[in-house]
């Protein structure tokens, strides 16, 4: 006889997991509600609905009922919500099943839902820059595509190439990433240079951000990289440039911010 799943896996007890339309719940924006979290209002983000619209919402988020509207309320997981109706409308437009939304009903108070809503976003270990880099030569190693990493990552190729790069920096560029005496941006740069010139760079960019606010802690570093270091453009001014420029400078720019040339109008109407 099949064993149940409790058994099959050795679990001490089960709770029964619903599924939920995005578009059905509601996201508290009454600030005199307990459920109300000022986060409700952040604007959608694309990457996380990538990454949902690739592989769905795979942490189940915490609804409770309002007793007086009998409205189903987003406890925690606003976000999760937000960007699964965003993957949606995606699905929807090319023709493709709705994305579900797993949950589980909060049986706590609903005036105590602050705890819980303050808990689950700030008590979090987040991966560290070298572990993330890692996880990313991993998934390629295994055959996913930049473009694949980038969609699970909830982030741009553009970051996972820079991120990447911190696996060809010294174990020196490495330590100083891990403890935040320098940013990825620098390791970026960085990992151009030969490993003894990264060692004497690392350590004149530590040395010059000790002590320093942040933004006086950012000029002193920059300067340590050089004045002739051009800073590093954004997105939209890459963009902007694209509109002057054909050939191999717009392959190029394209390259640097991760795209592929028939997805060009696509990305530049998101940016």
């Amino acid at each position: 006889m099949a064993k149940n799943s409790v058994d099959a896996y050795g679990a001490a007890g089960k709770t029964n997991l619903l599924f939920f339309d995005p578009d059905g719940l509601v996201l508290v924006t009454d600030q005199n509600s307990p459920l109300y979290d000022e986060r409700v209002h952040l604007p959608e983000d694309e990457d996380m609905a990538r990454n949902i619209d690739y592989q769905g919402v795979l942490e189940p988020i915490a609804v409770s009922k309002n007793p007086e509207t009998g409205d189903t309320e987003v406890v925690i997981g606003r976000q999760r919500v937000k960007n699964a109706r965003l993957a949606n409308k995606w699905r929807r437009e090319r023709g493709a099943a709705p994305i579900q939304v797993p949950g589980y009903v909060h049986k706590g108070n609903r005036r105590d839902a602050l705890d819980v809503i303050v808990s689950e976003n700030e008590v979090r270990q987040a991966d560290s820059p070298l572990g993330r880099a890692e996880k990313m030569r991993r998934l390629m190693a295994i055959g996913r595509s930049e473009q694949q990493v980038a969609v699970i990552f909830g982030c741009k190729v553009a970051t996972v190439r820079n991120t990447l790069a911190l696996l060809e920096c010294t174990a020196a560029v490495q330590k100083a990433v891990e403890s935040g005496a320098i940013n990825m941006t620098h390791a970026t740069l960085l990992a151009k240079l030969e490993p003894a010139e990264q060692r004497t760079k690392v350590t004149e960019l530590v040395a010059a951000g000790e002590g320093a606010k942040p933004h006086e802690r950012a000029r002193k570093q920059r300067a340590v990289l050089g004045a002739a270091q051009q800073r590093m453009k954004t997105r939209k001014q890459i963009l902007q440039e694209l509109d002057s420029v054909t050939g191999e400078r717009a392959e190029a720019l394209r390259w640097v911010l991760g795209m592929e040339s028939d997805a060009m109008s696509t990305l530049e109407e998101a940016a």
